[in-house]
């Protein structure tokens, strides 16, 4: 005996037969839901039985946030279970990541660009954190901005930094502002 089909698949041969019985857009095998985040009305997908939110992207980021705040609450050491597990394995076969690089050279490329450059972009945090007027004014006249008063705005601010690093708290006036172009 021959299975019958899956009904969509039933809907669809009807809706090829006589498109006229089903309403402009398509079927629906489902009843309207209203999303939970955005509060919009949408068809639910009719294989799963309980879609509370709708298919944009900012509504799924959110369901997806709530599922995991959901699975952190519930399981409170998940996390630090499974990296329990994973040292121990890790400890079991100490060769398996060195083997895994030396067999994929394209990977192990790859690899080490992204190293490269996350170790530049941390250099170059380093390097505001020590000296935030000394990199600024290495920006200076790298002249990688494209508009004008940007440079400009960039000029001033050096400028004023400049100056609250030479300048002593005692010979700062609060009440006499100081303009940009005598700063040294």
């Amino acid at each position: 005996m021959r299975r019958p089909p899956h009904k969509a698949v039933t809907l669809m041969l009807r809706k090829e037969v006589c498109p006229s019985a089903f309403p402009a857009g398509g079927t629906t095998l489902a009843k309207q839901k209203f999303c939970a985040f955005c509060g919009v009305a949408f068809t639910p997908n009719p294989r799963t039985e309980h879609q509370i939110s709708c298919t944009k992207p900012a509504c799924r980021k959110k369901r997806k946030q709530q599922a995991n705040a959901t699975w952190r609450r519930n399981n409170p050491g998940g996390f630090d279970e499974r990296r329990a597990k994973v040292c121990q394995w890790a400890e079991a076969y100490p060769d398996y990541w060195r083997k895994s690089r030396a067999s994929r050279p394209k990977y192990r490329q790859r690899e080490k660009e992204r190293m490269r450059l996350r170790r530049a972009r941390v250099a170059k945090q380093d390097a505001i954190r020590r000296d935030p007027v000394g990199y600024l004014q290495g920006l200076r006249g790298v002249g990688f901005v494209a508009k004008q008063d940007a440079i400009a705005r960039l000029d001033g601010i050096v400028d004023y930094l400049q100056f609250l690093a030479v300048a002593k708290p005692n010979d700062i006036d609060p009440a006499t502002p100081v303009p940009l172009s005598s700063l040294p």
